[in-house]
């Protein structure tokens, strides 16, 4: 059973708790297992792991060239921008576009335009869902700052099992944005 929760293992602790020494040590360990454990998931165990190892090679040789591993990302052609704007509405019926599209979309830390794709939403690739509400505005639990956000929808139904989180109970919805999404015409 994994072990690991979706804000990390040792990431909700506070200066009260006794664990709160170890975080520091435990997060890379936990930020690469993720990164492992969603290549493997979207990917298969052999290109994910290839995958994986190679992410982890690049990020060491740029800690020994002393340049930032992060420096370039991904960004989608000028064509491709036009298909992320659908201005989807509640009650509109959208597919899940295929894990190939979606990971066409998404940067080296796994996120399109900052909204990370989580472990477990490939599941739902391929399958179509009605909108169930458009994602304007969020605030961060941890800081309570607001955030705007744009072309993001919830979908009826989609929440984290929270099955890759150790069994988390939270439920939460799952934000998808519309790059990720394809509208069905009825």
């Amino acid at each position: 059973m994994n072990k690991e929760s979706c804000q990390g293992v040792t990431g909700g602790l506070h200066s009260g708790s006794s664990r709160w020494i170890w975080s520091p040590l435990a997060r890379p360990w936990q930020k690469l297992r993720s990164y492992l454990v969603w290549h493997v998931e979207n990917l298969g165990a052999w290109k994910g792991s290839a995958a994986c190892l190679r992410r982890v090679a690049a990020i060491l040789a740029a800690l020994c060239r002393r340049r930032p591993a992060f420096a370039t990302r991904a960004r989608a052609p000028a064509h491709e921008a036009d298909q992320e704007t659908l201005a989807l509405q509640p009650g509109e019926l959208v597919e899940v576009k295929s894990i190939d599209e979606i990971l066409a979309t998404l940067d080296r830390d796994r996120r399109h335009k900052g909204l990370r794709w989580m472990t477990g939403m490939s599941r739902h690739c391929g399958r179509q869902y009605r909108v169930y509400r458009r994602v304007q505005r969020i605030t961060l639990e941890h800081s309570g700052e607001q955030r705007h956000m744009k072309n993001t929808v919830l979908l009826e139904g989609v929440m984290c099992d929270g099955k890759d989180f150790g069994g988390c109970d939270r439920s939460c919805f799952h934000f998808w944005r519309e790059a990720w999404l394809r509208r069905i015409v009825s």
